[in-house]
Parts: structure tokens; C-alpha cells; sequence
């Protein structure tokens, strides 16, 4: 199906895919731990300008690369006639890379507001890694194939068609409709270090966070029917609800 060179080229995405993903990782939990401190010195208007520039960046192109239009853009970026096959890598790249961006480019806009010490800090980097955990375990529910972009590359590897999950509502995904979303926010405010900073990207990401998933319920909508509204009509939609086990049947 897959000639050696394609095969080979796919391994190529599938390490800087992989690479990539734990960069951005590492740089989003060590620079959001310290309140985003440290980066590049600008003066303030310029640093102000640029860091705005930064935290839209991501969720304006990301969001643009979920439409159709932008599935066709991500199609055409592989050569070798792969482009299509390995969308999700290319995706997952494109996504590792702008967080890298974020994270690394920063230019610090003032001094620490405050950081916390003993035992507020112990609970907010509780709360700090709690947030991670539920991160790792939503991508899972939702599928870690496409979520770190090994759907793609690892089928062509094994010369095979990249097969897509069909969609379930498991684990998290029974308890909130956008577990990932409502973990990326509890990131966004845990932590022990709090500057203009943090509170900066916290207030425009969390409103991202918050407002992104209506594109994404329209186009699950359109795609799985009155089987995603029965799902919308019973699991909310950000905060998680819990069955009450002591309630009657």
C-alpha cells in the first residue's frame, strides 16, 4: 500500500511529532509553575503587545485548523502524497510548536504579585499536578491516537490506513463533555507563582477554553446526530456531575 520511503517518511513525522509533544509539554508545566517568569526582556508596551500576540495565536490557529478548510490546509503540508493520512501527526505538530511558542517566547511583563510558600504551596502544586493527571487521562478517554498525533504516522508505518475511532462517551467523557478543556483551566489557575503574567493567559485561555467546545459540539453534531444530543441532553457540558449514590432509581 505504502511504498519503503513513505513508510520511512512517516517514521521521520512520528519523531518530531513525538519530540515536539514533550517539549511543549515541559515547557507549559515548568513556565506555567513559575508564573511564566523568565523569557525574553522587552519594554512594556512592546513586551505587553507581543505576549497578546503570543496566547492568540494558539487558539486562532488551532481552532481554524479543526474546520474544514482547515483539514484541507493540514492535508496538503506532508509531501509524498501522505499529506491526508498523516493529518493527526502534522496537526499534533503544528499544536506542540505553537505551545512551544507560548511558553518559551514569553517576554515577562512585571515583578512576582505573589508566590506561595509552605503550605499554599504544597496545595496549589497539588492542585498543579492534580490538573496534569486529569489532562493525561481525558486525552486517553478521548483517544491518545489523535491526541498526540500517532494515529497517522503509525498506521503508514505499518502500511496501513490510519483507522479513526468511532466516538464514545468513557471515563471522563461521562462526567463532562470537555474534561480536557475543564483540565487545561484548572492548570491555567493552580500553581504557587502569580503575576500579571499568569493572570494574563489564564483570563484569555480560560475564556477559550470555556467558548472553544461549541464549535466542537456543532461539528460532533453534524457527524454523529441525535446520538452526540442524547449525550448533550445527559452529561454537562464544562463542570463535572457526579451520580449521587444515594439517590433512589
Amino acid at each position: 500500500m505504502y511504498t519503503q520511503s513513505q513508510r520511512t517518511l512517516a517514521l521521520l513525522f512520528g519523531v518530531i511529532c513525538h519530540l515536539s509533544f514533550a517539549a511543549a509539554v515541559g515547557s507549559m508545566m515548568w513556565k506555567l509553575y513559575l508564573g511564566l517568569q523568565g523569557g525574553p526582556a522587552l519594554p512594556f508596551p512592546l513586551a505587553l503587545g507581543w505576549d497578546l500576540l503570543l496566547i492568540l495565536q494558539f487558539p486562532l490557529l488551532h481552532s481554524l485548523l479543526l474546520t474544514p478548510k482547515g483539514e484541507r490546509l493540514l492535508s496538503k503540508l506532508a509531501p509524498a502524497a501522505l499529506g491526508s493520512d498523516l493529518r493527526t501527526t502534522t496537526f499534533a505538530i503544528i499544536a506542540s510548536w505553537q505551545i512551544m511558542l507560548t511558553f518559551l517566547a514569553w517576554a515577562p511583563l512585571g515583578a512576582v504579585w505573589v508566590e506561595w510558600h509552605g503550605f499554599f504551596r504544597w496545595a496549589t502544586t497539588l492542585g498543579y499536578v492534580f490538573g496534569w493527571g486529569l489532562l493525561m487521562k481525558s486525552m486517553a478517554d478521548a483517544g491518545l491516537g489523535v491526541q498526540m498525533g500517532s494515529l497517522g504516522w503509525w498506521a503508514v508505518f505499518r502500511n496501513r490506513k490510519p483507522q479513526y475511532r468511532n466516538w464514545e462517551a468513557r471515563g471522563t467523557l461521562r462526567y463532562s463533555r470537555h474534561p480536557m478543556y475543564l483540565a487545561y483551566t484548572l492548570l491555567l489557575w493552580t500553581g504557587p507563582v502569580w503575576s500579571l503574567d499568569h493572570a494574563l493567559l489564564a483570563g484569555i485561555w480560560t475564556a477559550y477554553c470555556i467558548l472553544a467546545p461549541l464549535h466542537k459540539e456543532h461539528r460532533y453534531r453534524q457527524r454523529y446526530g441525535k446520538r452526540f444530543q442524547r449525550y448533550q441532553e445527559t452529561v454537562p457540558y464544562f463542570l463535572p456531575r457526579f451520580p449521587n449514590p444515594h439517590k433512589e432509581p
